[in-house]
Order: structure tokens, then C-alpha cells, then sequence
């Protein structure tokens, strides 16, 4: 049926009537809120138990060798290398210097693994493998003599991940981690990485690890996570509740443990509650860490959650940092002081002296209102004391704060980071001033060569004046933190490639243009326009769909309906027109906006929201965009936007309404707009419509991604949405969708020399096949040696030359240009194949076997990051079997690729080089 709509014309209103877009904060319940939908599904009775058979599920999918040719493979993989960003590093939870060598830093992306650098922070290797868990939230390393070398490891978040607590694919932890060789190599501890299903919540979502200093004979190992505190011992094998509290089992939100070198403990929980009702919560002491007693002061309120350190210089003075709740319920206003408390116990001789420094709590002035800690309810939180003098205290939120007098007055506290008080939007007038307001915002207003939404902080054993910063922007060094020193930061995201990708865009139009722009969590809309991976921040707030035009400028997008279109000369910005179906028009708008440019004049923009529909009808005009409409919709819930390629006013929208529609618009106008729903089949339990893809030869076949766990994902039909076929083939585990297959995101199809590759973004990686068939359709997991197992967000291709980028959120970007196109094999035809590289990480040699059936003439060599030869290893012709050794010492430290051809089919290895 086709229904007919009276738009309702805003032909006058400003898109300047919310402000300009430089000045979004991020919105952390909303992100949360939007990311669980994209991939809940209240079919899954134990969300732990379903990760744990997902994860053994996906090790039995075929991987697309890179470059190698055997018998019966369908496709070779492509040689997919790193686009960075290097110079930005993402969300960070975990870091750590070697007690023994403060040049060794070992530091963990929340998605992005474990990386190690040998040269205080100016390179960086990623030391986990890429088919290995890839959160971490925290990183200890054993503080008892002799016992340096060996480092533990945890890993899940409970509040700002994209998969979050529930139905996660690999952004919760597995259970511990431990290195026995100084953080090179690390494996399973014990069996926290399978245990039942009462303690998995707690030892996959860890806030932090403690071992306990002053037992010599045993590692007596804690983990302060959701729900609980474990205690765990037998190297691993014994797993019970470290809080011994009148028989009640914690089941707290929030959690954090702490133990001092003589070893006395502390605890933290939440006043709130995970499931449940808490039977405890405050502040837990105790001298052996089995018996626990209550010393929360009386003057403790309601907490969300509590976090602690202790003075090295003086371990019987311990600071608390809480953010307040009111009651046991509603949240707080994070604006205004008592939201927040900070307070100090003296435990000299056990007496428990407890001072209250709240109203010492840091709200400077700032002309912009940015300036106060702001949490984001618990989201990130961090007090650290100096090593050497227990007055000076580091308090972070979203903004970091030193106090030099131990917060007993506001006269000696300096804001050094985060969102700049010194920032004044009124330096420019966006209206009339808008590209220099824009660029002065870009550069001035979140920071200062520092970060921003702090998790912890730790101090140089060898300069304890030296600090570094985890937070949602990667890491950053204070240079020295005395309350008279110069305040420079100097960032350490070099090669640290940890970033959260939510979508990207290239030019479609040049195939010289090497630019991509790219929207990140928390880490703005940022661009790079060259080989060298170095990326600038072009948007602020969490960056979302970018779009390339062909008239030399370039739509980006930000959190809650806004948009921004840069024209751009080179990298430069010279002009900018704004956008927005904000407040003035749609109430409570979504966090994330769903647009979609016409794509052969480029002239018109379709915007949906979640009651709305916005057109555009020219996206060139200065001012604001032309004429923007709106409509409302009941229940419309937009995610994407796609126009048909074969007709110009043809456009779908994908919803994440429980009705599960597709709403295809035939026709708009400036006085109607004519649309039909279209039904996903009812065999689909999901309903979050992540990615729609239309066939530019035919407006009838397009396909739908349903990023939902426990469901058919992959839908295609040829005949308008009449009939549906699902292409999840073997990535399902069982034929209906339900079982422990992973989660779609997005779907690319590129044509390359008559060749047809189809490209698949899941929860567990990238995977391609040469044909769609159904249920039959066998796909191949590409890059297995490099992207692995990251969370694939978007997929770009550019026909012209096969060039593909494809998004990651949690390793940054990677890039590839299609290979030739690759024969059916008949069996006459084996290829050669090549053994892992070991060891790997290597600092002297590598080792690698090499096998072929027939005589091959073998090019070995050793590639940079961006593809340049540093090292030729072989050339010769050989059949059989052949091991090489190469020795690599004079390399520096980092990541390379072993590039092995023998002129017609390739493969690629990752080595990493480690000193």
C-alpha cells in the first residue's frame, strides 16, 4: 500500500537555532542505549554462556589465506594492511610502567588488546594476538622480589562499549591473563577463562586487579568487577568471593579493590545495585583479605561508585573520590558540586581517622560551563596520589585536576585537562565568522595535547614526577606534575592503534585521492589525506557517517542530528554550512543520525530520525542546505538511509522498530512524500536494521543487515521485499539464526575487473565470498593474520581501482586494493603455503617454512606499515619443503609484514619486532 503525507514546511528556521556543532558534548547513556540495541536480543538466557560458545564457534570458520592458493578454496584473501589513525589511540582503561625499566610501558584498548613499548611510549606493538579477546580494562604487574617479569591482565567494561555487558562478541573480558616473560607473551590464567556461570559476570567485566605483596609462598590474585570481588588463588584454578560480609553475596554495580605494600585491603561497592537489592556497600577493610569490616565514614552518601588510592610515600593515608547518587535510586545533576565527595583516611596504628574534603571539590569558572569533573555517571572516574609527596592528588573526569595541599582548600588546584576553561566561543561569531569559529573550536575547545574522559593515571618509578594519562583519547605524558612546572602534555599514541570506529568514507570519484575520513567514539570525525596515517580532527563529539562529494567538499556528522558540510581546498577548510533536526523540531533526537546523499547529482540529502524525515534538496547552497521538511512518523526509529541507484527519488530506510519495516520511499516532493512498508520476514527475531545495500543496475534487489544476536541477518531479495533469502550460510550456527553465530553489522559489494567479491562486517571480523547462495553460501574470514577478530563498523570500496577500507572498532582502520581476479581450482594447480612466523614477537631472528608442490621461484620480503620494502629475504627457486631464518636485530621495534610471492599468488604474515 502507498501512502500519501503533507509535509509540514520549515522553510525559515535556522539551523543555527541549538548552536553550532563544535560545541557537542557526548551523551553517555544515550551511546549506551543505542549501542545495546543494535545487537540485543532477549532470547539469550545467559549472556555469558552464549559469548563463550560464540567464541568456540568461531574458531571452526575457514579462513581466506592471504594470497594462498589451494585446492578447492573459493577466494584468496586480500593483503590487508593498517591505515591507522597512529597518531590517536583509543579508549583506555589500563597502563602500566615496568617497575624494573620505566622505557617498558604496557598499556590496553578496552577493544583494541595489549601493547607493549620498549622505548617509553614512542612506539608501540600490539602483543595479543588478533584472534585473542581483545578487551582489557586492567594491567598489574607482580610487585614482589624476583617475581618482576610476570604481569596479570583482565578485561571487560560494563558502561560505554559497544557491545557492552550483554550479548557481547568479544568486548567482554575472558577471564585473566598472565605473562611469565615480562609482558611479550601472555596466556589463559588457570581456568578463569571457562568457569561456571555464577562468578563468569564477575571475572569477564573487571574494573581492577590486586595481588597481595606480603604472601611469598602463593599468588593470592583479586579481581573488584561487576557484581563482586573474587579472590583468586591455586595459579588460577580456585575462584571464590573475596568478601566474606555476613554470608550475603555482593551484588553490586560498581566495585574496586586496593592493597598496600604491608598489605592491608580495601574494597569499594556501589550503592547501586546490578540485579537485585544491595545488602552492602561503602567502604571494606581488612589485614588478610577473607575477613572484612565496614569503615565507611558517617558522613558517606549514596554512591554510584567509589574509586581509591593510596600514598606510596606514606601508605596509611588512603583518598576516595565518589560520585553521589540521591537516595538509592535517581541520578544526580553531575553540574553541581555534591554530586561528587572526596575524602581522606589516616589509618596510622589502625585508627581510622577519616577527613571530609568535599568542599574542596574543583568547579573552576569557565566561560563555556565545561569545567567541573563531570563522571558521566561513573563513567570515568580517577583519583591517583603522587609517589613522593601524598598532598599532591590527581582527580579526573572528564576533566583532570591537580591539588597541591591534598584538597584541603581550593587555592592550590590547577585544571591541566580535558575541556579548556580558557576556551571562549565568543572569539568568533559563528554566524558571520563561521569557518574561523569552526576552526578555533576544532582546535581550542577539548584540549590542550592532553586527552579527555580520564580512567587512571600512573607516575614514572624512575621520574615520579612524570605521569601518564589513560582516557578515552588513548595516552598522553604530563611532562611534570609540581605545582609550578609548566604544564606539557606529550602524546604517546604513536603506532598505539586502539581506536573505536563507528563509519568512514573515501573519495569514490579519483582513484589518485588516498583520503579518508572517519567518525570515532569520543574521538571526533577525524581525516587523513595521505599514505601517512597521521589523522586531524575535522568534527567533534563522537563522529559519525562521513560523505566525500564530488564538488570538493565533505559531509561529517556528530552525536543527536547534527551535520556539517566542509568545503574543503586540499585539507583545508574554507567554507562550512550547518545542518540540524535537532531540538527545534524533533524532540529527544537519537543518538545517531541516519542520512544518505543522491548519489549521481549529489544535490539532495534524506535525513531520518526517529519520528521524522528530512529532505535536502540542495546540499550545495550555502546557509542552510535549502529547505529542510519534516513529518512525523510513528515509530519510525531510523538507522539507515539509502538511496536506489536507477531512480533518483527511490530511498530506503531502515528501522529498529519492533515491527521490523523497511520504509521504501518512491516519490518526494515539497508537497508530498510517497512511501511504502516493507516487512522483514517473520522468520527475523532481530530488528535492528544496521546496513541497507541497493544494486546500482537494479532498484528491485537490495539487501538488509540485521545486527541482532539469535537471528537470520543477511537478508536479500529481488523483487522489491516480496520474497527474502538469507545469506548467513555458515556463519549461522544453526539454520534458523539461533545458536552462537556472530552479530552483522554492514555489507559491501565490489566489482573489479569483471571479478565480484561480496564483503560481510560482523561482531567477529570481516568475511567475503564469490557467491551468494543462500543458506549454502560459504563464507571466508579475511585478514585473519591482521584485522582478526575485530568488530567490523563500515565497509568502503571504490570500484575505479578495487580500493577498500573497512572500519574497526577497537583497531582503527584498514585499507587493501583488490587483487586480480582468483581461478576455481581444479586440483592441478596447489600453490605453495607458508608456516607461522616464530618465534612472534621476535627481537633476533624469525623462522618461517615455506612448502610448494612444484618449482617456485619464491620473493621473500619484509614490509613497513605503509607498505615499503625495509628488507628483502629471499629470491630463488625451490620445490619442496624450505625453512628460512632471517635475522631481523637491526630492525626497530614495531609491526611488519612478511610478504612471500611466487608471481602469481601472494601471502602476508605479521611479525612483530620487539627490543
Amino acid at each position: 500500500m502507498i501512502y500519501f503525507l503533507i509535509l509540514i514546511f520549515i522553510t525559515s528556521t535556522s539551523v543555527f537555532a541549538k548552536g553550532p556543532i563544535t560545541e557537542q558534548k557526548e551523551d553517555v547513556k544515550k551511546r549506551k542505549e543505542w549501542m545495546q540495541s543494535t545487537y540485543e536480543n532477549t532470547n539469550v538466557a545467559n549472556p555469558q554462556m552464549f559469548k563463550q560458545r560464540q567464541e568456540t564457534f568461531s574458531a571452526s570458520l575457514p579462513n581466506a589465506s592471504e594470497g594462498v592458493f589451494t585446492k578447492g578454496s573459493q577466494i584468496s584473501s586480500q593483503t590487508w594492511m593498517h591505515a591507522g589513525p597512529k597518531n590517536i589511540g583509543g579508549r583506555t582503561r589500563a597502563v602500566a610502567y615496568d617497575k624494573t625499566n620505566p622505557n617498558i610501558i604496557i598499556a590496553g584498548g578496552i577493544s583494541g588488546g595489549i601493547w607493549r613499548s620498549v622505548d617509553g611510549g614512542q612506539s608501540w606493538v600490539q602483543i595479543t594476538g588478533i584472534h585473542e579477546v581483545a578487551s582489557v580494562s586492567s594491567i598489574i604487574q607482580d610487585p614482589r622480589l624476583g617475581r618482576n617479569n610476570e604481569w596479570y591482565c583482565a578485561g571487560g567494561e560494563t558502561q560505554g562499549n559497544s557491545a557492552s555487558m550483554f550479548f557481547s562478541a568479544y568486548y567482554g573480558g575472558n577471564g585473566i591473563l598472565k605473562s611469565t616473560d615480562n609482558g611479550i607473551t601472555w596466556k589463559p590464567y588457570g581456568t578463569t577463562t571457562n568457569n561456571s556461570p555464577q562468578v563468569n559476570e564477575t571475572i569477564d567485566y573487571v574494573y581492577r586487579l590486586a595481588i597481595d605483596p606480603t604472601n611469598l609462598d602463593e599468588d593470592i590474585l583479586y579481581a573488584a568487577g561487576v557484581l563482586n570481588i573474587l579472590r583468586i588463588s591455586d595459579n588460577g584454578n580456585k575462584i571464590e568471593s573475596a568478601l566474606d560480609l555476613d554470608g550475603f553475596l555482593p551484588v553490586n554495580l560498581y566495585s574496586d579493590i586496593m592493597i598496600t605494600p604491608s598489605g592491608k585491603f580495601y574494597a569499594t561497592l556501589s550503592t547501586m545495585a546490578y540485579i537485585g537489592n544491595v545488602t552492602h556497600q561503602g567502604i571494606f577493610y581488612s589485614e588478610d583479605g577473607k575477613h572484612w569490616v565496614d569503615i565507611s565514614p558517617d558522613f558517606l552518601q549514596p554512591t554510584l561508585r567509589i574509586v581509591m588510592d593510596y600514598a606510596q610515600s606514606d601508605e596509611n593515608l588512603v583518598y576516595f573520590f565518589s560520585q553521589n547518587i540521591k537516595e538509592y535510586s535517581t541520578g544526580c545533576d553531575e553540574r553541581y558540586p555534591e554530586c561528587y565527595s572526596i575524602f581522606k583516611l589516616d589509618n596510622t596504628d589502625g585508627k581510622k581517622e577519616w577527613t571530609n574534603l568535599s568542599e574542596n571539590i574543583p568547579f573552576f569558572d569557565s566561560k563555556q560551563g565545561f569545567n567541573y569533573i563531570g563522571t558521566q555517571n561513573g563513567y570515568c572516574m580517577a583519583i591517583n596520589v603522587s609517589p613522593i609527596d601524598p598532598n599532591i592528588v590527581v582527580l579526573a573526569g572528564a576533566n583532570c585536576f591537580i591539588s597541591y595541599d591534598g584538597f584541603t582548600s581550593q587555592d592550590r588546584i590547577q585544571w591541566v585537562a580535558g575541556y579548556r576553561p580558557d576556551y571562549d566561543s565568543k572569539t568568533f561569531d559563528y554566524k558571520t565568522q563561521r569557518v574561523e569559529y569552526f576552526k578555533y573550536s576544532l582546535k581550542y575547545h577539548f584540549e590542550n595535547g592532553s586527552g579527555w574522559d580520564f580512567h587512571l593515571f600512573v607516575f614514572n618509578p624512575d621520574k615520579p614526577n612524570e605521569m601518564i594519562s589513560a582516557s578515552d583519547r588513548g595516552l598522553q605524558k604530563l611532562n611534570d606534575v609540581s605545582e609550578n612546572a609548566e604544564k606539557n602534555w606529550i602524546d604517546l599514541n604513536n603506532g598505539y592503534c586502539t581506536t573505536q570506529v563507528y563509519a568512514c568514507a573515501i573519495n569514490k570519484y579519483d582513484a589518485s585521492d588516498n583520503t579518508i575520513f572517519a567518525g570515532f567514539q569520543d574521538n571526533n570525525t577525524l581525516a587523513c589525506f595521505d599514505e601517512s596515517m597521521h589523522f586531524d580532527k575535522y568534527c567533534s563529539g563522537d563522529g559519525f557517517e562521513s560523505y566525500i562529494t564530488k564538488y570538493g567538499s565533505v559531509i561529517v556528522s556528530a552525536q543527536e542530528n547534527y551535520i556539517v558540510r566542509l568545503d574543503l581546498d586540499k585539507s583545508e577548510i574554507i567554507g562550512l554550512s550547518y545542518i540540524s533536526t535537532g531540538d527545534y523540531s524533533i524532540p529527544n533526537p537519537p543518538f545517531t543520525t541516519a542520512y544518505a546523499v543522491e548519489p549521481k547529482e549529489e544535490k539532495e540529502m534524506v535525513i531520518a530520525t526517529n519520528t521524522a524525515i528530512g529532505i535536502c534538496y540542495d546540499i550545495t547552497t550555502d546557509d542552510i542546505f535549502g529547505t529542510l521538511v519534516v513529518t512525523n512518523i510513528d515509530q519510525l526509529a531510523a538507522t539507515t538511509v539509502e538511496f536506489g541507484q536507477t531512480e533518483n527519488k527511490l530511498v530506503l530506510i531502515g528501522t529498529k522498530n519492533k515491527n521490523k519495516n523497511i520504509y521504501k520511499i518512491t516519490d518526494y516532493s515539497e508537497e508530498n512524500l510517497e512511501y511504502e512498508v516493507i516487512n522483514l520476514p517473520e522468520y527475523v527475531t532481530g530488528y535492528y536494521i544496521s546496513d541497507i545495500w541497493t544494486d546500482p543496475t537494479d532498484n528491485d534487489h537490495f539487501i538488509a543487515i540485521v545486527s541482532n544476536y539469535l537471528t537470520l541477518g543477511m537478508l536479500e531479495t529481488k523483487d522489491g521485499g516480496n520474497t527474502w533469502t538469507d545469506n548467513g550460510g555458515n556463519l549461522e550456527e544453526f539454520p534458523d539464526g539461533t545458536g552462537a553465530g556472530s552479530s552483522f553489522r554492514c555489507y559491501e559489494r565490489i566489482v573489479y575487473n569483471n571479478d565480484t567479491l561480496h564483503f560481510l562486517g560482523t561482531s567477529d571480523g570481516l568475511f567475503s565470498t564469490k557467491n551468494l547462495d543462500g543458506a549454502n553460501t560459504v563464507w571466508m574470514r579475511e585478514g585473519a593474520n591482521t584485522i582478526g577478530k575485530a568488530v567490523i563498523a563500515d565497509i568502503e570500496v571504490r570500484e575505479l581501482d578495487g580500493r577498500i577500507v573497512v572500519a574497526t572498532h577497537g583497531n582503527g582502520l584498514f585499507k587493501t586494493n583488490y587483487s586480480t581476479s582468483v581461478e576455481e581450482f581444479d586440483g592441478s594447480n596447489l600453490g605453495f603455503a607458508v608456516s607461522e612466523v616464530f618465534p612472534n614477537p621476535a627481537s633476533s631472528y624469525i623462522n618461517f617454512v615455506i612448502n610448494s608442490d612444484k618449482a617456485s621461484y619464491i620473493d621473500a620480503k619484509l614490509l613497513d606499515l605503509n607498505g615499503k620494502e625495509v628488507a628483502n629475504i629471499a629470491k630463488e627457486e625451490f620445490t619442496g619443503t624450505k625453512t628460512i631464518e632471517y635475522n631481523i636485530s637491526s630492525l626497530a621495534a614495531g609491526t611488519y609484514f612478511l610478504h612471500i610471492s611466487n608471481g602469481n599468488s601472494f601471502i602476508t604474515k605479521k611479525v612483530n619486532v620487539v627490543r
